[in-house]
C-alpha cells in the first residue's frame, strides 16, 4: 500500500471514528479493515489513524480557531472534517510528508470523496497552517 492508498484508508477510518467518539483507535483500525475487506493496515494508515484520535480534541480545536464567527466544527460536512483532520496531522506531525504536499493530498482526497465545492473550503482553512 502506498502512501496516497494509507492516507486514503485513514481518512476513512477518521471518519468512522467520528461517528462514534468511544471508538478506541483499536476498534476503529479492526473495523476498517473488515469494512474495506483489507489484510491490515499500512503501518502509515495506523500512525495517521492513531494520531488523529489521539489529537483529536487538538485538532479540531485548530480547525475551528479558523472558522467565520457564528461557525461551529460540528457544521463540517463528516468527510471534508476527516480530510481536514487527516491533513492536519500531517501538516503538523508527520515525518514522511511536506506540509504543502499534505495539502494537494488533502485536494486529491476531495476529488474522490468531497463534494467539489468543499475543495477551496478545505484548502483555504489549510493554508491557514503552511508556513509562509
Amino acid at each position: 500500500m502506498n502512501q496516497h492508498q494509507s492516507r486514503r484508508v485513514a481518512m476513512q477510518a477518521v471518519y468512522l471514528a467520528n461517528q462514534d467518539v468511544k471508538y478506541s483507535a483499536a476498534e476503529v483500525e479492526a473495523k476498517t479493515v473488515a469494512m474495506l475487506d483489507l489484510k491490515e493496515l499500512s503501518a502509515y494508515a495506523k500512525e495517521i489513524i492513531e494520531g488523529v484520535i489521539e489529537k483529536r480534541d487538538e485538532l479540531k480545536g485548530e480547525l475551528a480557531s479558523f472558522l467565520k464567527k457564528n461557525w461551529r466544527i460540528n457544521r463540517i460536512n463528516q468527510i471534508s472534517l476527516a480530510i481536514l483532520e487527516v491533513a492536519l496531522y500531517e501538516i503538523k506531525y508527520s515525518k514522511e510528508i511536506e506540509p504543502k504536499a499534505a495539502v494537494n493530498e488533502a485536494l486529491n482526497l476531495c476529488d474522490e470523496f468531497a463534494d467539489p465545492k468543499s475543495k477551496p473550503f478545505i484548502n483555504g482553512m489549510l493554508a491557514n497552517f503552511i508556513q509562509k
